[in-house]
């Protein structure tokens, strides 16, 4: 074998032992919050036949089918739904690794191995990973990968004069797949642009013909699931909901603070919380988004500005925005869930991967021994990447038990009712019925309107006397 194969098949073993790592903690992980509704006690997966019968009224029909697959064969037992999740993770690194690894240049050769190990060890991935109901963020991108991987393999046949066809179809089905595991896998079509113009270098009369030859089957899949959403009773019902929780500009202003949040989660993995809470704005002038503007304007500013010399880089800063796109424009009860940048991340880490590398070129220029830069810098590499799996590994734990999950939370978000309401379930489930009382008490001092706190206080309290 040669040295062509032996490097990329051992950082692949590399890969794979980091974020097995990091992530033999999540195998402990039991059931929290929405996996009890959505897998547990979900009517739609009481058997195949059941299954079967109510396609026609449900939303992420793959996703449910992965899940009923796990109850059949592993039923209330969390550690086996937790393996597939773990699969998807460690296919989705590799897939990272193997899409850049076709990609980049001699300069940017050492690109796809940091990018695809911070992916597969960073800690910001847990909620998607960990969180079983959250293997609807982990499949989606594991198929928006796979369809990227294909579509580039066809794209390059294509222009090699070699078939294509088998790759192009592959790449449509694996679209398909993301799109029945979670909608915002419709921001494909769009990367997809942005991949072939920015890192494929293709323009001009060329990039007219791609886009109307190989680009538009995948148009044509996202406007008929489109079509196919508008007449789905449930993605109505769904859509007028989302309609109504907050005015469309506020939501939009909103999700600028949240987004600017979710970078500084990144780089400060403490601050991670299960339930966040985010002020909603309403002025371009209300605190703190000037500073938001500041710092998204600053990023937008930097990708435009390396599109000539670093194409790569300024693909990375787009391809994290697009995937952000659907969650920033459609209204959600929660502004910022983790799991929802499972795939915007590997933009920021592929973008910080570039810039960390460019660095240390510039260092090792300008100093005597530029030896002791490289060595330096790659032992700085290693020592976060332990630091990372570490904050991970910590991170697991607390999805061990619902009672230190919800408690974090509440560390991190104590003004509001919803993490004490779900505390007080915890603590139910362990017929701890004083701690139950005191977190379903404040959580309805928090929201007096909150009426499955109010109920849950009731019962708690009957329970105590033993009248229920």
């Amino acid at each position: 074998m040669d040295c062509h194969r032996i490097i990329p098949l051992f950082r692949s073993v590399l890969l794979i032992a980091a974020a097995a790592a990091a992530y033999v903690g999540a195998l402990k992980g039991a059931f929290q919050y929405d996996d009890f509704y959505s897998i547990l006690i979900n009517p739609h997966l009481d058997g195949w036949t059941t299954f079967v019968g109510h396609l026609d009224h449900m939303v992420r029909p793959l996703l449910h089918a992965t899940f009923l697959f796990d109850r059949s064969v592993y039923g209330n037992d969390p550690s086996g739904y937790h393996v597939l999740n773990l699969l998807l993770h460690l296919g989705s690194g590799l897939l990272i690794y193997r899409i850049l690894t076709r990609v980049v240049t001699e300069e940017l050769k050492h690109v796809p191995f940091w990018t695809a190990l911070l992916f597969l060890v960073h800690p910001i991935q847990t909620e998607a990973v960990t969180y079983i109901s959250g293997r609807a963020s982990s499949l989606m991108a594991f198929f928006s990968l796979l369809a990227l991987a294909l579509y580039d393999d066809a794209a390059v046949r294509r222009r090699q004069a070699k078939p294509y066809g088998p790759y192009l179809v592959g790449a449509l089905v694996s679209f398909i797949c993301a799109l029945g595991s979670k909608e915002t896998a419709m921001t494909l079509p769009i990367a997809l642009l942005l991949w072939d113009w920015l890192v494929r270098q293709v323009n001009g009369v060329t990039l007219r013909q791609t886009v109307l030859s190989v680009h538009l089957p995948f148009w044509v899949v996202l406007m008929a699931a489109t079509t196919g959403a508008t007449w789905h009773p449930r993605y109505s019902t769904l859509a007028q909901f989302s309609l109504e929780i907050r005015p469309l500009w506020d939501n939009f202003l909103s999700q600028l603070n949240a987004v600017t949040y979710a970078l500084l989660l990144l780089f400060c993995p403490w601050k991670q919380n299960f339930d966040h809470d985010l002020p909603v704005l309403h002025s371009l002038f209300e605190w703190p988004l000037p500073i938001d503007l500041l710092v998204l304007g600053a990023l937008a500013t930097a990708a435009i500005a390396a599109a000539k010399h670093v194409p790569l880089f300024t693909f990375s800063i787009g391809w994290f925005f697009i995937q952000l796109f659907p969650t920033t424009f459609i209204p959600r009860n929660d502004l910022l869930s983790e799991r929802n940048l499972y795939l915007s991340s590997i933009g920021l880490l592929l973008a910080i991967v570039i810039l960390g590398l460019y660095l240390m070129e510039w260092f090792a220029r300008i100093v005597p021994r530029p030896r002791i830069i490289r060595f330096g810098s790659t032992g700085a590499a290693v020592l976060l990447v332990l630091v990372l799996c570490a904050f991970t590994y910590e991170r697991n734990v607390l999805y061990s038990d619902p009672v230190l999950l919800w408690s974090d939370t509440i560390k991190k978000s104590p003004h509001k009712a919803r993490p004490h309401n779900n505390l007080g379930h915890a603590y139910a489930l362990q017929d701890n019925w004083e701690r139950a009382l005191e977190e379903f008490r404040i959580a309805v001092q928090l929201d007096p309107d909150y009426a499955l706190a109010k109920r849950n206080l009731r019962d708690a309290y009957l329970h105590q006397v033993g009248r229920l």
